[in-house]
């Protein structure tokens, strides 16, 4: 069972459309205020030029490949691998139209996975699929879950599972 999701070549091609032009921008406007403005205000904007390259490259490169005993959440340079019995809590959340999916695992440790990467059902995907691969599949899940306001505590749901 190794499931792989990627954005969407539409996604890909908006966030190049909007990207692009935006990093141009943030870089063109830092180097006009060196000679016009303080440094420190030419640094910043070439500084968030520089984020904004970088987040304009993750989303472009970021996929997350799930097996039966870990979920990788890769892009070009590293990833993250979590083994999925260390999962043990799933958190759905978001603003302004965006769900994020906070996967809990170790201590204090997490990664996140939005709907401005990958997909509303394919982040519905993953989660069913962690449940189900602690074997959680339709049991009622602890405490009483909605999803773009809650949680599941994993630990708590086996323990009441029995």
């Amino acid at each position: 069972m190794v499931k792989r999701y990627r954005p969407s070549s539409t996604s890909r091609a908006v966030t190049l459309l909007v990207g692009l032009p935006a990093i141009a921008l943030f870089f063109w406007a830092g180097t006009k205020a060196v000679g016009q403005a303080p440094i420190i205000v030419a640094c910043a904007l070439v500084a968030l030029g520089g984020v904004l390259a970088i987040k304009v490259w993750f989303d472009l490169t970021m996929s997350v490949v799930m097996d039966a005993h870990s979920i990788t959440r890769a892009w070009q340079f590293g990833s993250k691998i979590v083994p999925i019995d260390e999962v043990h809590r799933l958190a759905w959340g978001g603003a302004r139209g965006v769900l994020i999916l906070t996967i809990h695992y170790g201590v204090k440790q997490f990664i996140q996975i939005s709907s401005n990467s990958l997909q509303r059902n394919e982040l519905r995907a993953i989660h069913d699929d962690v449940l189900a691969a602690r074997g959680l599949e339709r049991v009622p899940l602890m405490p009483r879950f909605a999803e773009y306001v809650g949680y599941v505590d994993i630990d708590e749901t086996l323990k009441a599972k029995g």
